[in-house]
């Protein structure tokens, strides 16, 4: 009975429980993905891919990574209700290679990032058939990504993310034997500015990304599903003109299974320190803000984002913080 029981919530955990934004992202592969990184970006309602700054640019659009000056750590938690957690880490850095100032060879400017991005539930309420409660049950996906950027034009960079995704369920199978998957994914992207004011970003996402499940530690016969990640299509511009110290962002998404997302956000620089921050992110409004400040001598910045639901009632907060060096 015991193994029924296991067999039953296993297969409804992988189908049909995935950590989820909007009602409707759930239903699909790797819904974790689409809950955006970092609360400056969702802040501004996720319209970030003409932006493209900072470590989390490995997720909106790596094309912004050769363009950073300074290398960044950025690190993010966001609070979920219903025994849910989101975190993320990411490293990001500049390459510029020497060259002999004699020489009229210009250096081609690249950039690398490293990131993991964390998303779990706990205390799955397992039942029988009877409705008796016997054992809680968990969840955790991971995604591991190296990108890596360059601009081999002056106004023009192209970026690509490897991710590694590891999707776990622990105390599952035969003998609580643990259940898991994983996958390769790629994103290609590409970043324009070809004014000191403007940026246009292109990025393709979740490019082959998929899981492979066994069923072979749940029964004897082994069959196997593969899940796929909806790929997607998204293009935007981040804008500051006529105001050096507004940010006007906007984005526009094809996914091949979800359809056509819009996403729009607004940054403004109030003094030299603190920004303020809002947004629509295919509808739902974002607020937030950031502030910089010195911390043993390196520039810091905590940021903030209230998030609200398109088709929720549940609100999010995201804290981030970033260091320069």
């Amino acid at each position: 009975m015991k193994k029924c029981h296991q067999i039953t919530w296993s297969f409804l955990l992988i189908f049909f429980i995935p950590i989820s934004v909007h009602a409707i992202d759930g239903y699909y592969t790797g819904a974790f993905l689409r809950m955006g990184l970092g609360a400056r970006a969702n802040a501004m309602g996720g319209a970030f891919t003409g932006v493209a700054d900072g470590p989390e640019a490995a997720y909106y659009n790596p094309a912004g990574i050769p363009m950073l000056e300074k290398s960044r750590l950025a690190l993010s938690h966001r609070f979920l209700s219903l025994d849910r957690n989101f975190n993320y880490i990411g490293f990001a850095t500049g390459i510029r290679p020497k060259v002999d100032e004699s020489s009229a060879e210009k250096a081609i400017k690249g950039g690398v990032a490293l990131s993991w991005i964390h998303a779990g539930v706990d205390k799955i309420d397992g039942r029988d058939f009877a409705g008796n409660h016997y054992k809680y049950f968990s969840n955790a996906e991971n995604a591991f990504a190296l990108s890596f950027g360059v601009m081999p034009m002056q106004y023009l960079a192209i970026g690509f993310t490897g991710q590694v995704f590891y999707n776990r369920f622990p105390d599952m199978g035969e003998g609580d034997a643990t259940i898991s998957s994983t996958g390769l994914g790629l994103d290609v992207g590409v970043l324009l500015t070809p004014f000191p004011f403007l940026s246009m970003g292109v990025v393709i996402k979740n490019i082959n990304a998929k899981y492979d499940w066994k069923t072979d530690k749940l029964w004897e016969k082994d069959i196997e599903k593969i899940d796929r990640f909806p790929k997607s299509v998204r293009a935007g511009f981040g804008l500051r003109y006529p105001y050096p110290w507004l940010l006007v962002a906007a984005d526009v998404e094809k996914s091949d299974l979800l359809g056509w997302k819009y996403y729009f956000g607004a940054e403004a620089q109030l003094i030299e320190r603190m920004f303020l921050r809002t947004g629509l992110n295919d509808g739902a409004p974002a607020f937030g803000g950031g502030f910089v400040f010195q911390l043993l001598s390196k520039t810091s910045q905590i940021q903030y984002a209230f998030v609200t639901k398109k088709y929720d009632a549940d609100s999010e907060h995201i804290f981030s913080w970033s260091i320069m060096f």
